[in-house]
């Protein structure tokens, strides 16, 4: 039985992190990123670029948040991380800059400082889908609160009945409410 709850947990993994890939807020744009271990070169010379506009304007937001996604797309996660709190800094309820932040805390192995963060977007935002699901795939994966990223995606869909994604992630919670279910102790 033990091996059949594995099973399932795998199966449903395997779904998440294919929904997963577009963990951030922005829109997708041409690769910049990461080739294997190296960062291309477009990638640097954009990095440079925005380095010398923060030299002459360090408060510059556009360069901030420009320089931080670079950072992200490259999984330069800290360096991300410290131009991401600059930008907020300035623009404090910037929920997409606050959510690709918190996926920089999640892949740097700090799952709690990412649900903080989430939970203050959604505070700002309600409606704000990246961040809602982000926090149930944390919760779930990071956390393994089944029961609490459950909520999380049940909150989404009540909060944003447009949601794109609406039919998969109900079905998603469904197997999951199964998993739940299947491994509560059975009454004797």
């Amino acid at each position: 039985m033990k091996r059949h709850a594995t099973w399932k947990m795998a199966s449903a993994g395997v779904l998440l992190l294919l929904l997963l890939t577009a963990g951030g807020c922005r829109k997708k744009e041409p690769s910049r990123g990461v080739e294997g271990d190296a960062i291309n070169l477009s990638a640097l010379n954009e990095i440079e670029n925005y380095k010398e506009i923060l030299r002459k304007d360090p408060n510059n937001l556009q360069a901030l948040i420009g320089i931080g996604n670079l950072y992200f797309d490259t999984r330069q996660d800290q360096l991300a991380i410290e131009h991401y709190r600059r930008a907020l800094a300035l623009d404090p309820r910037n929920v997409n800059v606050r959510t690709d932040m918190a996926v920089c805390y999640r892949r740097k192995g700090d799952p709690d400082k990412a649900i903080e963060e989430l939970k203050k977007v959604i505070s700002i935002d309600p409606r704000h889908s990246q961040s809602r699901y982000n926090l149930g795939v944390i919760l779930i994966y990071d956390k393994k609160d089944l029961e609490g990223g459950v909520q999380a995606w049940e909150a989404l869909l009540e909060n944003i009945p447009d949601y794109p994604y609406r039919e998969s992630l109900k079905a998603e919670i469904t197997k999951m409410r199964t998993m739940i279910d299947s491994m509560k102790p059975k009454p004797k």
